[in-house]
C-alpha cells in the first residue's frame, strides 16, 4: 500500500498572494466559457449541415413514427458529461447485431477494453461512412420522449449510449 501524500500547507502570506490570482482566473473563465460554447455550437451546426447535405438526417415526425412502431435503436453519441450529444437512429437492433458485449457509456469511455465496441459503432453507424441517421430535433421535442431523468426514455425505446472514438492526430511527414 502506497503511503498517502500529505497536503501542501500554505502560510498566511502565500494564501494572501494567491487570492488575487484566483480572482483573476475566475474572472477570465467567464469569457473563455462563453467563447468555447459558441465554438462548440458552431461546430455542431456545421456537422448537422454536412449530414443534411449527405442525406443522413431524419426529421422529427419520421423519428416519432419509428419510435411508436418500436423499430430500430436510438444511439446517443455523447462526447462528455456536458456534451455535445448527437442523437442517431438506425433500423438495426444493436443489441442483436453487435459482436461485442455492450456496457454503459461511462464504462465504454473509461475502459480501453471496450474500444472495439466504440470503434465498431462509429465505423458502422455514426461515422462519416456509417448508416445511422442524425435525428433533427430541438430540446422541447426531446422532452416529449424522455423519461423522468436525463437520458432515460419512455418504455419501449431501445437506446445505446456510446462515446465517440478518440481524436487521433495524423502526422504528415515533411517532404
Amino acid at each position: 500500500m502506497k503511503p498517502r501524500k500529505r497536503a501542501t500547507e500554505l502560510g498566511r502570506v502565500a494564501g494572501v498572494l494567491l487570492l488575487p490570482l484566483l480572482l483573476i482566473g475566475g474572472a477570465l473563465s467567464i469569457p473563455y466559457t462563453m467563447i468555447a460554447r459558441r465554438v462548440k455550437s458552431r461546430r455542431e451546426r456545421r456537422f448537422t449541415h454536412s449530414m443534411k447535405v449527405a442525406g443522413r438526417t431524419m426529421d422529427w415526425a419520421h423519428f416519432l413514427r419509428e419510435i411508436d412502431e418500436s423499430h430500430g435503436t436510438l444511439i446517443l453519441e455523447r462526447f462528455s458529461f456536458k456534451g455535445p450529444i448527437r442523437i442517431w437512429w438506425t433500423e438495426d437492433n444493436l443489441y442483436e447485431v453487435c459482436p461485442y458485449p455492450l456496457v454503459d457509456w461511462l464504462t465504454m469511455a473509461s475502459d480501453m477494453d471496450f474500444d472495439a465496441v466504440r470503434d465498431w459503432c462509429h465505423n458502422r453507424y455514426t461515422g462519416a461512412l456509417g448508416s445511422a441517421l442524425l435525428v433533427d430535433g430541438n430540446k422541447q421535442q426531446w422532452r416529449t420522449i424522455r423519461g423522468d431523468r436525463p437520458f432515460t426514455f419512455r418504455d419501449g425505446i431501445r437506446y445505446l449510449e456510446v462515446p465517440p472514438p478518440p481524436v487521433t492526430v495524423k502526422f504528415i511527414p515533411a517532404v
